[in-house]
């Protein structure tokens, strides 16, 4: 987090230099007759930049939110699955269950989403996933309590391989390039219109070009950082799997 607040500064300071360097060489305050169609400009472009600008931002956080939701319910489903198994007669199951298990968030964990941030998916944990369902279609029973068991087994496994492919899909959405061009394309021309903008003051000018370039700055950091959820500061981790791949060994002993 400190990072991101540094490079705002730093870019903040760049802008402000650049407005001084306008204002003295190019005399930007001679502009002062033209101050009113430059404020016009910049309010009906500042209000639809803001728009632009707080849509991608609530799109990206959505879609952030969502996928941090699905980790979360896959996680849960996975030791949910774990619990059906204990309602079966057979402790084999049981214990190939936890093995599968196990294994599937090894894979997830040791993964640590890094496929996900480049647009792939993980073939090893989707492999492990299989395995699972490998050891569902061999159990054996002979008994009317098994059977019911085993549907219920059936049922939640395919409700967790339906989570993971959800999951999978969500995390490799990304913006489109040309909507994220157009915003950053936006942006430049706004903080452009400050630099020549024709202050009074100085002081008050550059203050304003300084605030807006750091804003801007942060806006740029928290597109790009939410746009992919498994990089940067804001990243998503396989943590919840590993939660619950401890509380299954710890908890049902």
């Amino acid at each position: 987090m400190t990072l991101v607040i540094l490079r705002s500064f730093f870019f903040a300071t760049l802008s402000g230099l650049a407005y001084y360097l306008a204002r003295v060489y190019l005399h930007t305050e001679m502009y002062m007759d033209d101050v009113d169609g430059i404020s016009a400009f910049l309010g009906v472009f500042g209000t639809l930049y803001g728009i632009l600008a707080a849509f991608v931002v609530f799109e990206v956080w959505t879609q952030y939110n969502k996928i941090s939701e699905l980790i979360d319910r896959e996680a849960q489903a996975l030791e949910q699955l774990f619990r059906l198994s204990l309602y079966f007669r057979d402790a084999n199951f049981t214990e190939r269950m936890k093995t599968g298990i196990r294994e599937y968030v090894n894979k997830v964990v040791e993964g640590n989403f890094r496929a996900l941030s480049r647009g792939q998916r993980n073939v090893e944990s989707g492999l492990a996933l299989r395995k699972i369902s490998h050891i569902i279609r061999d159990v054996d029973f002979n008994d009317d309590h098994d059977s019911i068991v085993f549907e219920q087994v059936v049922e939640h496994y395919g409700m967790l391989a339906e989570l993971r492919t959800e999951r999978t899909n969500q995390s490799r959405n990304r913006l489109p390039e040309l909507l994220k061009t157009f915003i950053y394309l936006s942006t430049a021309f706004a903080l452009a219109a400050f630099l020549f903008m024709p202050f009074s003051s100085e002081y008050y000018g550059l203050a304003s070009v300084v605030i807006i370039a750091f804003l801007q700055a942060m806006i740029f950091q928290i597109i790009e950082d939410l746009d992919n959820p498994f990089s940067g500061h804001w990243q998503l981790t396989p943590a919840p799997f590993a939660r619950a791949l401890k509380h299954i060994e710890e908890d049902y002993d």
